[in-house]
């Protein structure tokens, strides 16, 4: 406990000192896009994800990649380009508590970046998820919910939401809520290393992601 503790304080702390003025830019916190998996869980030690959002009618951008690293079990990293702004886009996510996949405990996830889809803000969020099997191998469904705030003058507080299914561990049809706009999507795993999703952005705006990840461990261990 007393781990999970100094954990939870030590990352908030990193959080805000290394944030500065620099933009982030991702498809919010707990989505599947985002984090390569239907249950918007952190990427694994080794995993990477390299991703191209496309909006083409965003009013602040139409183009951003972005690659995302797990570097240890409770914490992954994200550095990115944004085409239009032409400005690098940066995320840190950490996860001091993690969901019991058997039991009822959620995830608790402390993040940095942009929790405005399609956004250029750079904020800082709390998350608790949680990933429940309705039907083994077929229906599961996940829920998050959490709350944001802008930095560094913590002026502007947002409300955050995420609601998603799998089905047959393929599609995951989700809907989210940034504290300003709601957004609905649906991610389509191809294969284990090929994720597509479309988006309809606060209702109005259609967007692509496709995500390609690979495990960095497994290419050793074949070599």
């Amino acid at each position: 406990m007393r781990f999970r503790a100094t954990l939870i304080i030590t990352s908030v702390i990193l959080l805000v000192v290394l944030t500065g003025p620099t933009q982030a830019q991702e498809c919010g916190p707990g989505c599947p896009a985002c984090s390569g998996k239907a249950t918007g869980d952190l990427l694994s030690p080794g995993t990477v994800l390299g991703s191209w959002l496309s909006i083409p009618d965003g009013e602040e951008e139409t183009s951003v990649l972005k690659f995302r690293s797990g570097l240890v079990s409770w914490m992954d990293v994200g550095v990115g380009y944004a085409v239009d702004s032409e400005e690098p886009t940066w995320s840190v996510r950490v996860q001091p508590i993690a969901q019991e996949l058997d039991g009822w405990r959620p995830a608790l996830t402390l993040g940095t970046g942009s929790v405005q889809t399609g956004g250029s803000d750079q904020s800082i969020y709390l998350q608790v998820s949680k990933t429940r099997e309705i039907v083994e191998g077929r229906l599961a469904i996940s829920l998050a919910g959490g709350y944001a705030t802008d930095l560094p003058g913590f002026e502007e507080e947002w409300g955050l939401g995420t609601v998603s299914l799998t089905l047959f561990d393929r599609v995951s049809p989700f809907y989210s809520y940034d504290g300003v706009n709601p957004h609905v999507g649906l991610s389509y795993f191809a294969t284990e290393w090929l994720t597509l999703t479309g988006f309809y952005l606060e209702m109005e705006e259609f967007a692509l992601s496709v995500g390609l990840q690979w495990d960095l461990c497994a290419t050793e261990d074949e070599e």
